[in-house]
């Protein structure tokens, strides 16, 4: 990928930013998504913002990329966004744009009335929080459309790709992989168990029992509290590639972020070195799945 045009963000865009991808050296079915682990927050990105950098990183899932640690010897498919996703969210369905951020006339198609755009976190996120909004000033369609085309559909074909790789071996195993702020989990009642991890498989749609039961088992071994659907069900990526009767299951791991790092000051403690083999005695598992 070759350097662009600097204007009209001044958005410097190499073959550096586009997505990390990682095969395995053999045969391997399984594959890992990370799609909010970018930490790239371009200059032009982070001056018209009306946060410091420091604060828009609070929508980053920070270090899950490390916690998963992904390599080729590892075995398996592994893919990472460099972006942040509150640059570009390919967590998204490129279509979920934002009438309340985006000037002018939207696509057709466009899908501004989802739950997740009327919050305002479409593709292109007008908020970090319900109490913060992300911009100075409403966005171009031409700027949009940009985005889409370095950051989103790259990731995405990307993504296509290790699936089709994976799939000749058999059937596929997705796991897309989050981290959650422990406020996310305030909606429990006083005197219920809070999640550590939070499974998602779309109510049941997106993988099989089977696989829930996998992973809860190894994670509920290793003494974490293990939730379902609740509060997050898995997002655009689970949704649109979980197809069980076509031979792939996805499933999203959300993790709650105060288990492995301070939120406050972004930084790791001593909870992430007591998840790291939890993880890959996980994937262990699952490469047998």
């Amino acid at each position: 990928m070759t350097e662009t045009s600097p204007v009209p963000w001044h958005l410097v865009h190499t073959a550096a930013h586009a997505p990390i991808l990682i095969r395995p050296q053999g045969a391997s079915r399984l594959v890992y998504s990370l799609p909010h682990s970018g930490r790239y927050y371009p200059d032009s990105f982070i001056a018209e913002a009306r946060q410091t950098p420091e604060g828009l990183r609070v929508s980053e899932d920070a270090f899950v990329d490390e916690l998963v640690a992904v390599t080729p010897d590892t075995g398996v498919y592994g893919i990472v966004s460099r972006y942040a996703r509150a640059f570009c969210d390919v967590n998204r369905n490129a279509l979920e744009l934002d009438a309340r951020l985006i000037r002018g006339d939207l696509p057709r198609a466009a899908l501004s009335l989802s739950a997740r755009v009327k919050a305002g976190f479409g593709v292109i996120a007008r908020r970090l929080s319900a109490e913060e909004d992300i911009y100075r000033q409403p966005l171009d369609m031409p700027e949009v459309n940009r985005r889409l085309d370095l950051i989103h559909r790259p990731y995405h074909e990307a993504l296509k790709g290790l699936l089709a790789e994976a799939r000749r071996a058999g059937p596929v195993v997705l796991v897309d992989w989050h981290s959650m702020p422990s406020a996310a989990l305030n909606q429990f009642r006083a005197g219920e168990a809070k999640p550590d991890i939070v499974l998602g498989n779309r109510h049941g749609e997106t993988c099989s029992e089977g696989l829930v039961r996998q992973v809860r088992g190894v994670l509920e071994a290793a003494g974490l509290r293990v939730g379902l659907n609740r509060p997050f069900a898995g997002g655009y990526i689970v949704e649109a590639y979980g197809k069980p009767g076509a031979g792939i299951e996805a499933l999203q791991i959300e993790i709650n972020r105060a288990l492995y790092m301070d939120e406050a000051s972004l930084t790791l403690h001593s909870g992430a070195d007591r998840l790291k083999p939890v993880f890959q005695t996980l994937t262990e598992k699952l490469k047998a799945f």
